[in-house]
């Protein structure tokens, strides 16, 4: 009787807290730093890590980040040095 339940009950508890530790240590995504870019001059694209952004691709207003005082617009991608895709916010 005592072999069946270790046979039996030990993989399940086994297999539960594989599950529940996964879980347990996954990140939230929305919460994650994302990568974005501004033009540091005409040619050269640079990446920069922020948190959280009230920005898209659709909207009305540049997208700015302050860098030691000076203002970039913000890029979501960047192709061969070049910033491409701005950011905008809706107002």
């Amino acid at each position: 009787m005592t072999s069946k339940i270790f046979k039996i009950g030990f993989p399940v508890l086994t297999l539960m807290f594989a599950i529940t530790t996964s879980l347990a240590f996954t990140s939230n995504s929305a919460d994650a730093p994302e990568t974005y870019y501004y033009e540091e001059t005409p040619v050269l694209c640079s990446g920069i890590v922020i948190e959280e952004t009230e920005c898209n691709i659709f909207g009305y207003i540049p997208c700015t980040v302050t860098i030691l005082g000076t203002p970039y617009q913000l890029f979501v991608d960047m192709s061969q040095g070049t910033c491409i895709i701005p950011l905008w916010a809706k107002a």
